[in-house]
């Protein structure tokens, strides 16, 4: 595992989940997953290379990539990090709501996953902490790997939220 201790020496994956035929949640409103994964993976891409980071997504535009894709990519790359963002869904409308970061290898992506739900504390929706999650994007990756739920997409308050100008760039600042 890579010691990289500068943001300039650090390959980041971005995994904007979702895209293309793939629209993942729905708001109550039909707004699709997809949209707003990308929305903040390109702020927060854009705030880390600013940073000096060498930052490559999975996907840069409303296109289909497969799952065992993504950590492929992380895998090939022996990237310092892999986030894939998403918004939660509950099984009814309004009926979730809040930020919870997931890790499946405890030994190397716990720390990301503590590291990276303290960053969001500040964030407009409540967090949830982190939590184990058996989801293959992260679970396929042999490096530090995360999976962001930024929030409810089917809650009306969190989606306001989500669907906000401000929101990917208050992510990113996070």
């Amino acid at each position: 595992l890579s010691k990289t201790t500068k943001i300039s020496e650090a390959t980041i994956v971005l995994d904007p989940g979702h895209g293309g035929s793939d629209s993942g949640a729905l708001s109550s409103k039909n707004k699709m997953e997809k949209t707003y994964t990308l929305r903040v993976a390109k702020a927060v891409a854009k705030r880390l290379r600013a940073a000096g980071a060498h930052v490559v997504l999975t996907r840069n535009t409303d296109t289909y990539v497969g799952l065992s894709a993504r950590p492929a990519l992380a895998n090939k790359l022996n990237a310092d990090a892999f986030i894939s963002f998403h918004f939660d869904s509950s099984p009814e409308n309004n009926q979730g709501s809040g930020i919870t970061t997931y890790y499946y290898h405890k030994s190397t992506s716990l720390a990301l996953a503590k590291a990276l739900s303290n960053d969001v504390v500040g964030l407009p929706i409540k967090n949830k902490g982190t939590a184990f999650g058996d989801f293959l994007v992260i679970r396929d990756n042999s490096v530090p790997a995360v999976l962001m739920e930024l929030g409810y997409i089917n809650d009306d308050s969190d989606f306001k939220t989500i669907s906000s100008k401000k929101y990917p760039n208050e992510v990113a600042q996070a």
